[in-house]
């Protein structure tokens, strides 16, 4: 099985090739970047910071999945290879970075307007029959959230098909949906395992987001586990470290195995 297998292949690499941690401290570290505002109380920093990070993340991110790839393979998988992945990858994903975003957005965007027009519709079933409007609403709200994880499923790949195939831009994206088309059903697996288990790493983090929200974690959880921030972040950047550094080798891995399997993206005429 597709999925098993590169969950295998990520644990075999992650443990011959400690380099893929200190990648993934990178990015555990850069993710917590959005918190310094709160312990420094300098919100303007913290804005900066946060746009760097989101620059830099695709310079990371080639270079981790360029290094993944090599460890999988069981090539050199040194510190040279990762900033040579990183800088010829670039540009091409930065701007599918962009483009990604743009698409995720203008989908919750388009259907959140279809969503407004037919809310205006449930207001008034909710005139004859308030259960039915309520209903109706959550339906709109199921549909409106598959649809942008649809999108995303479809569109997810474009990364590693950027750094493995050496694909442009827009074929990235073609064949990124042509890759899950071929294997919807295994590739709607490995994403909600994925998504589910790597989301276990990112506890610490979400405590940090209740701890400095408004509502607090009290508000949250039934009871207050008065963990300070000054232990959640540095445990939210080192289980981020390794969770990123073990599931991203695991995507590049089951990338490998599905392009493997996969025929080509016909050409167009």
């Amino acid at each position: 099985m597709v999925t098993v297998s590169a969950f295998k292949d990520g644990f075999t690499a992650l443990r011959a090739n400690p380099i893929l941690l200190v990648a993934g401290l990178l990015v555990g570290a850069g993710s917590q970047l959005q918190y310094v505002d709160r312990l420094i109380e300098s919100p303007f920093l913290s804005a900066g910071m946060s746009l760097a990070w989101l620059i830099v993340f695709p310079f990371v991110i080639g270079g981790f999945i360029g290094t993944a790839r090599a460890a999988i393979d069981g090539a050199d998988a040194s510190f040279t290879h990762f900033f040579t992945a990183a800088r010829t990858h670039y540009l091409r994903l930065l701007l599918a970075s962009v483009l990604f975003v743009l698409l995720v957005f203008g989908t919750a965007i388009g259907l959140g307007f279809i969503g407004f027009v037919l809310g205006i519709g449930s207001m008034a079933l909710a005139a004859i029959n308030e259960m039915a409007a309520f209903v109706a609403g959550v339906i709109s709200l199921l549909i409106w959230l598959m649809s942008i994880l649809v999108v995303m499923m479809f569109v997810q790949f474009y990364d590693t098909a950027i750094v493995i195939e050496n694909k442009s831009v827009t074929d990235a994206f073609r064949r990124s949906v042509w890759i899950v088309r071929s294997n919807l059903k295994s590739v709607a697996g490995f994403s909600l395992a994925w998504v589910v288990l790597m989301n276990v790493f990112f506890i610490p983090e979400y405590l940090i987001q209740m701890t400095i929200s408004d509502a607090g974690p009290a508000e949250v959880l039934p009871i207050d586990l008065g963990i300070p921030i000054a232990f959640l972040l540095p445990l939210g950047i080192a289980l981020s470290a390794i969770g990123f550094a073990y599931f991203y080798t695991v995507y590049t891995a089951y990338y490998m195995r599905l392009i493997a399997v996969s025929p080509a993206v016909p050409e167009t005429t």
